[in-house]
């Protein structure tokens, strides 16, 4: 349930739209088996847990396969000899998580710029209108079409709660369209007791840039997955986003994965991450059913979206001096930006950190 861990948070999308459309019960007996004790991990737990494999197949030996699959900080140079620093965020406010290498704090503070996937802020009075009108990008309209039927019946509980858990309303899964049930359900089930309150790794970064009067930059727009995924053409791919992240809902084992992935991450085993995230959605859908989604999921989540980074941070990188942090799934692999930027004739060279296996 790795992917579970470090899923996408979209910030204000989801907390403004469902504080607005549903009043939150004070207790709606959803979802109580994830508490602040269960999310809670310690050093010592996530340095001694391990991904659960199945098959004889483990993510150590699948992640052989990933190129780039360790190190989360990288030096990017310019053709022209400019250089910046590539990091993988995790998209969580466990202290673990904020627990920052001295040498990103220390670029970030010195960086002539920080640029993350979106900026997450409204930046205009105009675009705190566009996001209170959100709502038709999420409500689905009263037709049966949106009873979300896709759903395996396994997973369907998990999902009902999830949502019912954010919403207090045990029908509010029917209100949903494909895309608004996509985007609920990449935000982590712990950080409904954080939100608001500790910034995520991505956040905090960017309050470290405030501090130091550095400026920040995005690489998509606020609202980019809600708009892609509301398109008509879209739907299987917004399904198929829902089918892989309601998985990781699933209860068991939720607390022992969680400190695996922070493990994992913490040392910079990446590839690894990935690879047991297929394991474990092979292991539930089965192979063929598991590569249709990843397929579906992977190719807007990290393929394409890629390309929009690679496209939008070249200024910066040839400008020198950015600091680039995007979710650490996109760095790795033949699709990834590593190899995305050697393509474009960056030099790219893995810098450890503290804590990283070799």
């Amino acid at each position: 349930m790795g992917k579970a861990i470090s899923v996408r948070r979209r910030g204000l999308g989801v907390s403004v739209f469902l504080g607005a459309m549903w009043v939150f019960a004070t207790h709606c007996g959803a979802q109580d088996w994830i508490t602040p004790q269960s999310c809670a991990i310690t050093g010592e737990m996530a340095t001694a847990a391990t991904m659960p494999s199945a098959g004889g197949i483990s993510g150590v030996a699948k992640a052989k396969d990933i190129a780039n699959g360790t190190g989360r900080l990288w030096r990017v140079t310019s053709p022209e000899g400019a250089r910046s620093y590539l990091w993988g965020t995790m998209h969580s406010s466990d202290r673990l998580i904020l627990d920052l290498p001295d040498e990103v704090t220390k670029a970030v503070g010195q960086a002539s710029a920080l640029v993350l996937e979106y900026l997450p802020g409204a930046q205009s009075r105009v675009e705190l209108e566009e996001r209170a009108l959100q709502a038709g990008a999420w409500i689905a309209p009263d037709d049966a079409a949106y009873d979300h039927g896709y759903l395996d019946a396994r997973l369907r509980p998990w999902v009902e709660d999830r949502v019912a858990a954010m919403t207090g309303d045990r029908a509010a899964l029917l209100k949903l369209t494909d895309a608004g049930l996509a985007s609920l359900l990449l935000s982590d089930p712990c950080e409904d007791f954080a939100a608001g309150v500790l910034p995520i790794q991505d956040y905090r970064l960017y309050l470290s840039a405030y501090e130091a009067g550095v400026p920040v930059k995005g690489l998509e727009s606020w609202d980019a997955f809600l708009v892609e995924m509301s398109q008509h053409d879209r739907q299987k791919t917004a399904r198929a986003i829902s089918e892989i992240y309601g998985t990781y809902l699933n209860p068991a084992d939720f607390t022992a994965a969680r400190a695996a992935s922070f493990g994992l991450y913490r040392q910079g085993r990446i590839g690894e991450m990935m690879a047991s995230n297929q394991i474990y959605l092979r292991d539930f859908y089965g192979k063929k059913k598991a590569a249709e989604l990843s397929a579906l999921a992977d190719g807007y989540m990290i393929v394409e979206r890629n390309h929009t980074f690679l496209r939008a941070m070249r200024k910066f990188l040839d400008a020198g001096n950015a600091v680039i942090a995007v979710g650490v799934f996109h760095l790795p692999g033949d699709d990834g930006l590593i190899e995305g930027l050697r393509r474009a004739g960056y030099r790219v060279v893995r810098q450890p950190v503290e804590g990283e296996a070799e």
